[in-house]
């Protein structure tokens, strides 16, 4: 292994897988999407150690390239504007592509990616930075343009649920956090980000990050269940008083909508009997 003085790298492809170990065959513990910052001291081989703003872990050295570094946003034929413009994908998976017209594609980015407005001026696309000084082009349906300070303002949790259905039947990945499989705590952090509300990776940092604690019988659509026996191993979001939805890796192996009412065909026996706790992430006063 070869120790480094720490840099801030970006994650250059659509989503990276971050191993325990410097290894292909290593647990992922997680994935980085695209233009996230990665800082870096240690590599081994081929794999390089990121430190993630919510985790930690060894990612391919080809999957890392210099950050964004970007002035004016072109926002008519004689116009550009100093505002730090972004583009949030909004869509579960949309194509990069290569030009403004045309089919060519370079990668794909995934909901919640966020990367730096260039050209504003297309009827059809918008241009984006990506690392390692490259950039794209993005179907306009699939985004929203939004001041990158506040990228992910506030919404209702209606908004968080519809994301999150969106997600259904989408495989079940541990680590996974895209449309391309994704785990129970992934689900809920990259839906909730849609929301404006930052959460912790892991299902037992979310619930000890919440601080609102709510009966069975409190309930309501936007709730965090938070599964488990003798330590805390699953979690998955109210859509009713009743029903819930969570990306689920053990019965189903895939985002799926189950039920507490013992006579609902989507009734989960297994997950009714474990219920650690239930937290409610958008409290009254936001």
């Amino acid at each position: 292994m070869t120790q480094k003085s720490q840099t801030t790298y970006a994650i250059a492809v659509g989503v990276a897988d971050v191993r325990r170990d410097p290894n292909p065959e290593s647990e992922l513990v997680t994935q980085a999407l695209l233009n996230m910052p990665a800082s870096t001291q240690q590599t081994s081989g081929d794999w390089t150690h990121v430190q993630l703003s919510d985790y930690e872990g060894w990612v391919l050295t080809e999957h890392l390239a210099e950050p964004v570094e970007k002035g004016f946003t072109r926002v008519g034929p004689d116009c550009a504007t100093p505002l730090d413009l972004a583009a949030v994908i909004t869509a579960m998976r949309t194509p990069l592509y290569s030009q403004a017209e045309g089919d060519a594609q370079s990668d794909h980015a995934y909901l919640s990616t966020l990367l730096p407005l260039l050209d504003d001026t297309h009827t059809q696309r918008v241009q984006v930075a990506l690392p390692g000084g490259e950039s794209a082009w993005l179907d306009r349906k699939a985004v929203a343009i939004r001041r990158a300070a506040d990228p992910y303002p506030k919404d209702d949790v209606r908004k968080v649920i519809e994301y999150a259905m969106q997600f259904r039947n989408v495989p079940y990945l541990w680590g996974g956090t895209s449309w391309e499989g994704i785990d129970c705590s992934g689900f809920v952090q990259v839906n909730y980000r849609m929301g404006g509300y930052i959460l912790p990776r892991d299902a037992d940092q979310q619930h000890d990050f919440l601080p609102q604690s709510v009966s069975r019988e409190e309930m309501q659509a936007g709730d965090l269940i938070f599964f488990g026996t003798k330590a805390i191993t699953h979690v998955g979001m109210a859509v009713s008083a009743t029903d819930y939805i969570h990306a689920e890796g053990r019965r189903y192996n895939y985002v799926v909508v189950n039920s507490f009412e013992r006579e609902s065909p989507i009734f989960n026996d297994r997950l009714a009997d474990i219920v650690w706790g239930i937290k409610r992430v958008a409290s009254d006063h936001d």
